[in-house]
């Protein structure tokens, strides 16, 4: 996997990390990722951007290297209105820079509590349409092989939300393509029959199973290579980039501290996330934590499947409150040949479930 050697610094465990990849470097680094990415979403050159805030182009590129922590509230307003940010994003923007929010409200409407930066959900966008809602578990799946256990661990489901989840089971059962759902540490709550068909030719292993801990699998299973092609670049670094941020926002999360504590000790993983990682997302930018609509590399071990899927996030708001994502990877179809069809299984969600 890509990455830049030879430079270090002290990280977690007390690892060498690479230079400049230290929290306030690393914030500075998105921040620019973002500015960067809007920009270009709006189609805006550097000079137009100038001229919006009435500053000169050699400025505003300056601006778009500035440390956070010289960040001013009044630099973050311009910006926000020059790059036509909602109240959402500019929240996001303000809790990037300078870790707090507006002091006034953004866009003359008044002000509203947002999420800390990074993703709402694993697979949520960098900068999701809608509000956030804050994070609510119902409970921590039950996992029939050892899985660290995190301090804050929740628990039962209220009935109603747990006849919610069943019954959204069993619509996902009836869907043809494999289909995941979730939750904030990427524990699996509940996989449907063309999930496990996908990845039934997965070996045992004792925490890295497809059913288990969706990241844990794409980081560690030996085997999962042989389903996710191209896994390094198309499936790792994505995911990765999902996790730098979800650390970000739950700092004190211990399952997924220990996932971080497991990418240390491997070799390979520890130097895609130090090093790789960081190069990768100032290539991509704000996209870098964007899944939905994706096109990514698969090997169906159906040949009537083609070699890619597209990930799509269909998360109803039910499930964001509770703090869960669904994932499903539409399959494309192979060159003049029929799809299969997929049989239904046995409706059973791990959250809900009484073991």
């Amino acid at each position: 996997m890509t990455h830049e050697a030879g430079i270090g610094r002290r990280g977690v465990h007390g690892r060498q990390e690479c230079a400049g990849t230290n929290r306030g470097t690393h914030r500075s680094r998105r921040l620019t990722d973002i500015l960067r990415g809007r920009r270009e979403e709006l189609g805006l050159s550097v000079a137009e951007v100038a001229a919006r805030l009435d500053i000169s182009t050699g400025d505003y590129g300056t601006w778009e290297r500035t440390p956070v922590q010289e960040w001013t509230e009044e630099r973050l307003h311009a910006l926000v209105k020059a790059l036509e940010m909602t109240d959402q994003q500019g929240g996001w923007l303000f809790r990037l820079a300078v870790d707090r929010e507006p002091s006034r409200p953004l866009n003359g409407q008044a002000a509203r509590a947002v999420s800390p930066m990074g993703p709402a959900r694993p697979s949520g966008p960098a900068f999701p349409s809608g509000p956030i809602r804050p994070y609510a578990p119902v409970t921590t799946p039950v996992v029939t092989r050892p899985a660290p256990v995190a301090a804050d661990a929740p628990g039962p489901p209220d009935p109603g939300t747990r006849d919610y989840l069943r019954d959204y089971a069993t619509m996902m059962d009836a869907v043809p393509l494999p289909s995941v759902l979730f939750d904030r540490r990427w524990d699996v709550a509940h996989v449907n029959p063309a999930f496990q068909t996908l990845f039934r030719g997965m070996g045992d292993h004792p925490t890295a199973m497809p059913d288990q801990n969706f990241l844990r699998f794409v980081l560690f299973h030996p085997d999962a290579g042989a389903v996710l092609g191209d896994r390094e670049t198309s499936w790792c670094l994505p995911l990765l980039a999902q996790l730098e941020s979800a650390l970000e926002r739950y700092e004190n999360d211990g399952v997924l501290q220990a996932i971080r504590s497991d990418i240390a000790d491997d070799p390979i993983m520890d130097a895609a996330y130090r090093c790789g990682l960081p190069h990768w997302m100032r290539a991509t930018g704000a996209a870098a934590v964007h899944h939905d609509g994706a096109v990514r590399p698969l090997h169906h071990p159906d040949p009537r499947w083609g070699k890619s899927c597209r990930i799509v996030d269909e998360t109803p708001a039910t499930l964001q409150d509770h703090g869960y994502t669904r994932m499903t990877l539409v399959l494309r179809e192979g060159l003049g040949m029929n799809p299969p069809t997929v049989r239904r299984g046995k409706t059973h969600l791990r959250a809900v479930s009484s073991g």
